[in-house]
């Protein structure tokens, strides 16, 4: 957190820390505040600068997250080869998408395995 505390409270110190944080951001990848969310900014081979969801909300503890996940970002743009590689590895590593497989059973099934574990 800042060490500056004259005359911030609150969510002051938070904006000023998220300042800092953004001039910590890697070139080519800016940290940017919409609402309660923080977005990363950045540009691709094909797709101009925009912002993309980094699933990181406005706190410090976002604000750190969303830093880390900028460096990461910078980090895979340079050595990407191929765009579709970057934005599958971007839903599922920055975004943490998480695909739910479907499990269900049905009744016959499931009294089938009670059977065979007897």
């Amino acid at each position: 957190m800042s060490k500056n505390y004259d005359g911030e409270i609150g969510y002051e110190t938070l904006l000023s820390d998220f300042q800092r944080y953004k001039k910590q951001s890697p070139k080519g990848v800016t940290l940017v505040k919409e609402g309660q969310n923080i977005y990363l900014q950045f540009k691709t081979t094909n797709k101009s600068r925009s912002k993309h969801k980094c699933s990181c909300s406005f706190t410090l503890d976002g604000a750190v997250s969303a830093l880390s996940k900028a460096h990461k970002v910078a980090d895979k743009l340079k050595e990407s080869s191929s765009e579709t590689e970057f934005w599958q590895w971007y839903d599922s590593t920055i975004k943490e998408s998480v695909n739910l497989k479907n499990d269900q059973l049905t009744f016959q099934q499931a009294i089938a395995m009670v059977e065979d574990e007897f």
